[in-house]
């Protein structure tokens, strides 16, 4: 299966395959290749006769064909894009006549929802090598795109912050972007380092409940306030799904076992040990005093488990009890 790389170079050298299917559950990259399409393949001043830009509500598959099969004028190469390509009833119809489309094609079918495997025109097109799918991003992985997305800019956050930032946005990558944009826009290169205050000031964040809200309290076993928050997110599980969260607490614990093996740890040495600005540090000098080594290896042992139990392995429990064990395990240590 072809990469999203893969398509990207193929476009940018101009070694373009006859037919591509590209579909899957997340919309935004299959807008960005399109939109790679549109801006790379024809020429400006050729778009008006060898342009094609179809939607799949309004049209057939003999209606996309008759464009396919045409060649093209005063250019070298036709393209024609089926947006919103998942309505075309009969698209099945296209498997049979792609050998007869001209070299000179391109036809592009966006396709935004899972493609039928079992169906002739992915088999087609998978032996081909020109299906690609776009696939959602775990929860976990979100805050990485958020760094990617900032990184791209110019600018750095850390991961703490990007997590921050995760909890408000969701996975909800169009919108991740939006707000990108629109603090890269407000900042005007008065600063490269993305703060937990621009974070909230800017996106908007409870300050109250949040995970490295929890975080910090579980760092100071202050027992209710820890029991508050998860019983709020257990209550709003779709503003705080739990793979984030599980995500945010071990990558804390985890980095903290580097911690005790350090000769001399205090908040400069682990800033220096972990890569970490001094006000991350801080926690993680904090944490260090309350929770032994042994501790720490146990709760990243417990958080795995966890994390294997919200995906349904060998356990099938709601997300208010998973809640429950996280804090009671790690208070409990």
């Amino acid at each position: 299966m072809a990469t999203y790389e893969d398509i990207a170079k193929s476009i940018k050298k101009r070694a373009l395959k006859s037919v591509y299917l590209i579909a899957g559950d997340e919309p935004l990259f299959i807008d960005q290749l399109a939109e790679l399409f549109l801006s790379e393949v024809i020429p400006a001043d050729e778009q008006d006769f060898n342009l094609s830009v179809l939607y799949g509500a309004d049209v057939s598959a003999r209606d996309i064909l008759l464009d396919a099969l045409r060649f093209p004028m005063m250019g070298e190469r036709v393209l024609v894009l089926v947006k919103e390509a998942q309505q075309v009833r009969d698209i099945e119809q296209i498997a049979s006549h792609i050998n007869d489309l001209p070299q000179s094609t391109c036809l592009v079918l966006c396709y935004k929802k899972k493609p039928d495997k079992r169906k002739s025109l992915y088999k087609t097109l998978q032996a081909e090598d020109t299906v690609y799918e776009s696939t959602r991003i775990y929860d976990s992985k979100i805050p990485d795109f958020i760094t990617k997305s900032f990184s791209t800019k110019g600018l750095s956050i850390d991961q703490r912050t990007a997590s921050l930032m995760a909890e408000a946005t969701g996975n909800d990558l169009e919108k991740i972007l939006g707000e990108v944009d629109k603090i890269t826009l407000a900042l005007q290169g008065r600063t490269q380092v993305i703060t937990p205050e621009i974070i909230e000031y800017y996106v908007g964040v409870s300050k109250e409940y949040n995970n490295f809200e929890l975080l910090s309290a579980l760092i100071k076993r202050d027992v209710q306030r820890a029991w508050r928050i998860a019983f709020y997110f257990a209550a709003n599980e779709r503003s705080h799904p739990i793979q984030i969260t599980l995500a945010t607490l071990f990558g804390f614990f985890s980095n903290l076992m580097a911690v005790y093996y350090l000769n001399q740890p205090n908040e400069r040495t682990i800033a220096e040990a972990l890569k970490l600005s001094p006000y991350a540090a801080r926690d993680y000098d904090q944490a260090r005093r309350v929770y032994s080594a042994a501790q720490v290896y146990a709760i990243v042992h417990h958080l795995r488990m966890i994390d294997a139990a919200s995906k349904g392995v060998d356990a099938n429990l709601p997300t208010s009890e998973l809640y429950k064990e996280l804090v009671a395990t790690i208070l409990s240590v």
